[in-house]
């Protein structure tokens, strides 16, 4: 079935359109009144995915809400930009390239899966080590990174392993902020940071 044949609306569809925006509505409005952000018309995914990685990583939020290039400064300073990418539990019709953002230090990835935020994943500029470890052919390896849904579980089952690599990574359950240490799954433990400043621009 196309969108040219689906079938016709019900006569009392438009009550029941209305009442579930509505349900929506409150909904939103006490998520991310939870940030402050209760009047905010962003998408709330968006909004979500930048207040979680400040309380995970610490520092402060970008002065602009909708400015170009990154989203929050580190306590050290350094300049971090924080994506989402949001799929069904039961498999990843959206994938998302990961890109080298001159003058960034970071690029942080928040994955949903359900509305389940599942993992974050913090990619440093150089990202050769990284696209070898998951064995990818595209072109420029260097500064970008095809992510997928195997991509996803090799870096969640063998954290550690990309941690060494430059990544930070967190799973749940997660904990408070952590500037020193990333999240890690309950009974993996949690290994240090690397500073994976390496060269921006």
């Amino acid at each position: 079935m196309t969108d040219h044949d689906s079938p016709p609306a019900p006569d009392d569809a438009a009550p029941g359109l209305l009442n579930a925006l509505a349900a929506y509505r409150t909904a939103r409005r006490a998520l991310l009144g939870t940030i402050g952000l209760g009047r905010s018309n962003r998408d709330p995914l968006a909004e979500v995915a930048e207040h979680l990685v400040l309380a995970l990583w610490g520092g402060r939020l970008a002065a602009s809400r909708v400015q170009a290039d990154y989203d929050l400064v580190a306590a050290d300073g350094e300049f971090v930009q924080v994506k989402y990418l949001a799929n069904p539990s039961d498999g990843w019709p959206n994938e998302h390239v990961v890109k080298r953002v001159p003058g960034v230090h970071w690029y942080v990835l928040v994955l949903y899966e359900a509305f389940e935020v599942t993992g974050v994943l913090a990619f440093p500029p150089d990202l050769t080590d990284i696209c070898a470890a998951l064995g990818k052919r595209h072109s420029d390896r260097s500064a970008t990174l095809q992510f997928t849904r195997r991509n996803w579980w090799a870096v969640r089952d063998g954290a550690d392993a990309f941690r060494r690599l430059g990544m930070r990574v967190w799973l749940p359950p997660f904990p408070g902020r952590g500037g020193a240490t990333d999240g890690a799954a309950a009974g993996a433990g949690a290994g240090p940071t690397t500073s994976g400043r390496g060269a921006v621009g």
